[in-house]
């Protein structure tokens, strides 16, 4: 399969800041099979800034 290329440049615009949402308190409250599987978890990597990873697995190959 041939690498493909984006021939738009990636956005400006600036991802919201959820960083001061109570997700320790939503993670004890909620009964939601996903939520309560995925805040613990998000809840302690919160706790770690340096611990903070973004990987971007479909990002198109690099000439």
């Amino acid at each position: 399969m041939a690498p493909t290329y984006l021939s738009v440049r990636p956005s400006e615009a600036r991802l919201p800041d959820f960083a001061e949402l109570p997700l320790a308190e939503l993670a004890s409250r909620t009964d939601h099979p996903v939520l309560s599987t995925l805040l613990p978890g998000v809840c302690e990597r919160l706790e770690d800034c340096d611990g903070a990873v973004a990987f971007y697995d479909d990002a198109p190959p690099v000439a």
